[in-house]
């Protein structure tokens, strides 16, 4: 798919949507083609790329407390169980979107359209 075709059926500004695709291609999701007949397309099927491996390309971690990663989110004090409940919050959050492939999306949007 050309990335011009996209950005006008998403309805998003093209320069956004190549910032995307480059995470998408420095991440192995996507592979590019030059020339008249190039575009984008996805290194492997839809049903082996999960959302969170989109998500995670483009965004890195799934889950930040205060703008920060994680692991380097402290807590003191009274809240220092919170760390546990972002660590749940993150793992849930991967539960979810790693078994959600790309398939299930396109599947999803062809029993709606």
């Amino acid at each position: 798919m050309k990335a011009g075709s996209l950005a006008e059926s998403q309805h998003i500004p093209l320069s956004f949507l190549q910032g995307i695709l480059l995470d998408l291609r420095r991440a192995g999701l996507l592979h590019s083609h030059r020339g008249t007949e190039g575009g984008y397309a996805l290194t492997r099927p839809a049903g082996e790329i999960s959302v969170g491996d989109v998500l995670r390309a483009v965004g890195g971690a799934l889950t930040s407390v205060r703008g920060l990663p994680l692991d380097r989110a402290g807590y003191h004090g009274v809240a220092t169980g919170l760390h546990d409940v972002w660590l749940a919050v993150d793992g849930a959050i991967a539960q979810v979107v790693d078994r959600t492939t790309l398939a299930d999306l396109l599947a999803d949007h062809a029993t709606t359209s």
